[in-house]
Order: structure tokens, then sequence, then C-alpha cells
């Protein structure tokens, strides 16, 4: 390789690790390469987790309904919200929300796509451990209760080592394991459904159902809404290494939304045969499948974590370096950045990181239904999917998005309204619920009272007032 091409070859890992715009015949990504990192995002011990919680609520049969319409549902804001523009533009979904949240407003972004990969990768780590336990429990060890943090500890470090080349673990890693991973929660659905019965399955109560059943549909679908709006911290960060919209749309669709829908499918099952494993299947794979065989499976769920938290740990430090400070550094200290609070809350507060998924998984569609929503009508309705990309980089007035001080207030405004209409709808903590949340969810009311809010917000005050290059935008469509 010559000097140039070295040169080149330097400007494009730059490009990709501080979350600059990808050139479209620099995206290397494909759609079986979108697709097979889409999956060993989507499918992890989580998965069986959301599908245990789809179980309080909803025996077999509805429950499988549930989930594939909750997958689909979540999926569909997040293609609206993210693939467009990460594709076409080739920025991740920090970038992209430049346009709506100012130059400086965009810090909440970063804190949304942390605070969500995150809680992702702490949950994983916790689980990741969890099965490393179940693993020395087949050969015959006793469980100790420090085994959890410390094994999740160990994944952390795994994933930080595997980090070094920044995309390209991602890209490779990811194409090995997900089929395997997406095997192995069939193969655990099927043997679950042998040792117990198919009757017995079909049978088998919910584990801790409302009084009404609207409020159980409904609570069971907002699950997997909530679950699959997680994926904007993510998607931006993958499709904008693709060339374009339309190779990532069904690698997304089926590799994010209906993967999770799989892998949930197994939680549920298992969680209304095993009860007291919550959709957990580290509790019931060596009982249930012997130990050679539980041991095998374990040992793929620890890979399945292992390869989502490594796109988690990415998206996140793709963020992170979004921020001027942190963009000074150099690849490696800014992966540190973004995972050592991860080992910290991996290897002290496990037991409370396990406890409180639920809520975790609430505050999910508090924070992305609201985003999705102010997203969506502007860059489909007001700006009629035109960005001007100089401005995304632009952090000072002479940039269209700088709004007030770099801040879009009726941003802002708008996802507040969207989180206060969700918070009405839903308690992110008791999961009670309140009318007329069983007919309408609480995301998708969340989601379309943030858009509505902002798109008045944007007519009556920030077009006036010349504020967010709208101006400009419709005078240059007009000509």
């Amino acid at each position: 390789m010559n000097s140039q091409e070295q040169l080149a070859a330097q400007i494009d890992k730059v490009a990709m690790q501080d979350g600059l715009p990808q050139p479209r015949g620099k995206r290397a990504w494909g759609p079986f390469t979108i697709f097979s990192t889409s999956v060993a995002t989507a499918i992890a011990t989580w998965c069986f987790i959301i599908g245990g919680f789809v179980a309080y609520y909803l025996p077999a049969g509805t429950g499988t309904l549930a989930i594939i319409a909750g997958s689909l549902l979540g999926i569909l804001f997040i293609v609206l919200a993210c693939l467009p523009v990460s594709s076409k533009y080739g920025i991740d979904v920090v970038a992209a929300s430049k346009p709506q949240l100012g130059s400086r407003g965009s810090v909440f972004a970063i804190l949304l796509v942390y605070g969500a990969t995150l809680g992702w990768n702490v949950f994983l780590f916790v689980l990741l451990g969890r099965a490393v336990t179940a693993i020395l429990g087949g050969f015959g060890i006793a469980p100790q209760e420090w085994m959890t943090g410390v094994f999740g500890g160990i994944g952390v470090l795994v994933v930080l080592a595997m980090l070094r080349n920044g995309a390209e673990n991602v890209r490779k890693f990811g194409i090995f394991i997900s089929l395997a991973v997406l095997g192995l929660s069939i193969v655990i659905m099927i043997m679950l459904i042998a040792s117990s019965g198919l009757e017995t399955l079909i049978a088998a109560p919910a584990v801790a159902a409302w009084d009404s059943t609207a409020v159980n549909w409904t609570s069971a679908i907002e699950v997997l809404i909530a679950s699959n709006l997680s994926w904007w911290a993510y998607t931006g960060a993958m499709v904008r290494n693709s060339p374009s919209a339309r190779s990532s749309l069904w690698p997304v669709v089926f590799g994010l939304g209906l993967a999770v829908g799989v892998g949930s499918l197994t939680g549920l099952y298992g969680a209304l045969l095993q009860p007291d494993s919550g959709g957990d299947p580290t509790q019931y794979l060596v009982d249930v499948g012997g130990p050679v065989f539980g041991v095998i499976a374990l040992v793929f769920i620890v890979l399945a974590n292992v390869g989502t938290a490594l796109v988690g740990a990415y998206a996140s430090t793709i963020a992170f370096r979004q921020i001027a400070t942190v963009r000074k550094l150099s690849w490696f200290p800014s992966t540190l950045i973004a995972t050592v609070p991860a080992l910290v809350l991996v290897v002290f507060f496990s037991g409370f990181v396990f406890d409180n998924f639920g809520t975790f998984l609430s505050m999910l569609g508090l924070a992305f239904a609201p985003m999705c929503g102010i997203q969506i009508v502007d860059y489909f309705l007001l700006r009629r999917q035109r960005l001007d990309v100089a401005s995304i980089y632009q952090n000072n007035r002479d940039s269209q998005y700088w709004y007030w001080g770099g801040v879009n207030i009726i941003a802002f405004i708008a996802f507040i309204a969207g989180a206060a209409a969700y918070l009405y709808l839903l308690d992110p903590v008791t999961y009670i619920s309140r009318p007329p949340f069983e007919f309408m969810t609480a995301s998708i009311p969340a989601l379309v009272v943030a858009g509505f809010v902002y798109w008045v917000g944007t007519k009556l005050v920030s077009i006036p007032a010349g504020k967010g290059g709208y101006t400009k935008l419709h005078t240059k469509l007009d000509k």
C-alpha cells in the first residue's frame, strides 16, 4: 500500500470513529453485513427476559401475536426516524439529531444514546455473568453471589479488547455470531416445547395478568414497542456504513425487529413453562436440556451477549466522540470512557441492575418515542427530506442549526410534552396504566404528541424567527 492509499485509509478510519459523514463510495456494509450485525445486536439474553415480561400478561397464543405486533410497530418508527437520514447522509444518530435539537442541544442525544447502550450493556454483562455461573454449576461448582459480577466484569474487558480496531471487529464478529445465536434461540424453543409438551404450553396461564384483557394485550405490546424503540441508539451507527436506505431496510426490519420477536418468543415460552425463571434461560437450560446441551447453549449465550455488547459499546463510543474534548483523544481512551461505568455497575451492582429491568424497558419508551416523533415530523414534513450537512458539523453561529444559543427550545418543549403523555398513560416503575392506555399504548401517543407539538412550534415560532434553516431550505426548493 503506497502513502496515498495509507492516507486515504487513515481518513476513512477517522471518519468512522469520529462520526463524520461516510462518503457513499466508502460504505462497505452490504445487506448481509447489516442483517448479521443487526441480528447479533438484537438476539441476546435480553430478548428472553423481554419475553418473560410478556408472560406476566398473556399466555402462549396471544402472547406470540402481541410480541410480533409490538416488534413490527417499534421497528416501524425506528425505520422512519433513523434509517433514511443515516443512510442518505452517512451520519450517526447524534449528528442526525442536530437539525432538531440544535448544535449544542444534540448533547441530549449523546446522553440518550449513552444511557440506552449503557443500560443494555450492563444488563447483558450481568446475564453473561449469570450464564458463566450456570456453566460452572453444570460442572458441579456451587454458585456464589460474587461470581456474576466478576464474570460480567471480565466480559466488559473482553469487549474493550475487541473494540481496539473500531468498526472492523463489529463487522467481522457479527457475521459469525448472529446466525448461530438465532439458531440457538430456535433450538431452545423447540427443546422447551418437546420437554413439556405443546398442550402444556398452550394451557399455561399468564404469570401475573391484570384483570382487563385489553390492558394485558396492550401492556405486552408496549413492552416490545419500547424495546425496539431503543434501536434509535444503535441503528445510525450501523446503517451509516451502508450505501443506501433501500439496501438497509429489510435487513434492519428482519434483523432488529423480527429477531427481537423470535428471541422474545423463547423467553415467553420459557417463562410460562418455568415461571420462576422469568424467561432467563440461564436458570433452566442445564436442568431441562441436560448438562452437555445446557453448557453448550450457555456458551452460545455468552458469545451472543459479547457480540451485542460490542455493537452497543461501539455506538456509545461514536456518540461520545461527537464531543470535542473526547474527539481529541485517541480511539481506545474513548472506548474506556464509554465502557468503564459499565464495569463498575456490573461488578458492584449486578443485583440492583437485574431487579430493575422492567423500569429500564419503560424508560426506553419514555425517552425514544418522543425523539422519533420529533425526527419523523422534522425530516419528512418540515425539511422535505433535505439536510445541510455542513451545518451539522458547524458548532457555532454560522450553523443553520444554531437556533437560540445552539439549542432548539421548541424541540425540548415537544419532547417534554411527549414524555408527559407517556407518564400520564403508564407509570414506568409500577407499570400501572390509565385509560385510554389499553387502546393506544403509551409509546405511540408520546410519539404523536411530541411530533405534533414540534410541528406547531416550528410553524409558529422557529420559521417566522428565521431559525433552523427552514426558510433557506424552502427558498431553495421553491426555486
